[in-house]
């Protein structure tokens, strides 16, 4: 009989690997999509994190679950040794849920207009603007 951490693990295991190649695919590179995927959020204008509260937490909790798989994937640990919870899994669920309905981060972003403010004009130059 298998432990619950074995379990777990293999879930875990099984949901990263198959959501790995769907942000592949749907990413068009041939493969490690959550690279990818991370990689695009990270060479995004830095001012998304305060317009997207969640895009900071989504880079930390990708790169934590790679972290996870590829201590398993190495066999660096067991399958058996506690490694975390079913929530990752859920998690990804969720995130392939969001990546359908176009209401990921990375999709998020693309729809957003970044207008930075641009300096009044002094006096001088609205005068000299008048006469141009």
């Amino acid at each position: 009989m298998m432990s619950n951490n074995r379990i777990t693990n293999q879930n875990f295991y099984d949901e990263y690997k198959y959501f790995d190649e769907f942000l592949a695919e749907h990413l068009h590179v041939e493969e490690n999509g959550v690279d990818e995927y991370v990689k695009k959020m990270k060479h995004a204008i830095y001012e998304v994190k305060d317009v997207l509260p969640e895009w900071m937490p989504t880079i930390e909790r990708l790169e934590k679950m790679k972290a996870r798989f590829l201590s398993l994937d190495g066999a660096k640990v067991s399958f058996d040794d506690f490694q975390g919870k079913d929530e990752d899994v859920v998690w990804i669920r969720i995130f392939l849920e969001k990546i359908d309905q176009k209401a990921d981060p990375l999709e998020k972003y693309s729809k957003l207009k970044f207008t930075f403010k641009k300096r009044k004009k002094s006096l001088l130059q609205r005068f000299f603007g008048l006469f141009s």
